[in-house]
């Protein structure tokens, strides 16, 4: 059996739960990228819930034909689409592996995490690692410091997730290694 990889989604008018919902009853393996959040209640006081971490994403196991997951797609009573490559209509696939790595990094339990777009991830300077020990260990990004703090920053469908991480858990890739990030 060949690794599974991953189509991104994308909706409209923040719709990407409703999307989800339509996705769990066909029985397709997706995932959101959640976060919580405060949100007051009826009477005014903050409790935590989960929420999209970027409206309209939504990221879909291939388990089928692009043609047939298409048509199921036409099914949905929300709009969305699957981003597709450049100058093609094949659709964007993302790694089993990336997506493990990326799902990991997206686990709203985890503090002092940000999330913000590629452009801004990419604009972040740092040198690039692989982390060597921790839940995180294999993972290749780069590493980013403020003040005194070493934070780890992965980049994926437009947008990059940084999170703290001791620097001590990294080493330096060499230069000439290529990486996907």
């Amino acid at each position: 059996m060949s690794p599974s990889v991953w189509y991104i989604l994308r909706s409209f008018n923040c719709q990407e739960l409703k999307v989800s919902q339509f996705l769990t009853e066909k029985g397709k393996r997706h995932f959101i990228p959640m976060m919580y959040v405060e949100k007051p209640d009826r009477k005014g006081h903050a409790r935590r819930v989960l929420a999209p971490v970027v409206h309209n994403l939504i990221f879909l196991e291939k388990d089928d034909s692009q043609h047939n997951l298409m048509q199921m797609l036409g099914e949905c009573p929300v709009t969305c689409y699957a981003l597709r490559k450049e100058d093609s209509f094949e659709w964007c696939e993302v790694p089993d592996r990336e997506m493990i790595e990326f799902r990991a990094l997206c686990d709203p339990n985890f503090s002092d995490t940000h999330i913000m777009t590629q452009e801004d991830a990419d604009a972040k300077p740092g040198k690039m690692v692989r982390v060597v020990h921790g839940p995180f260990a294999g993972m290749t990004g780069k590493l980013h410091r403020v003040k005194n703090k070493f934070y780890f920053i992965k980049t994926l469908a437009g947008f990059g997730v940084m999170i703290r991480i001791s620097r001590w858990y990294c080493e330096v890739m060499k230069e000439d290694v290529n990486i996907n990030h």
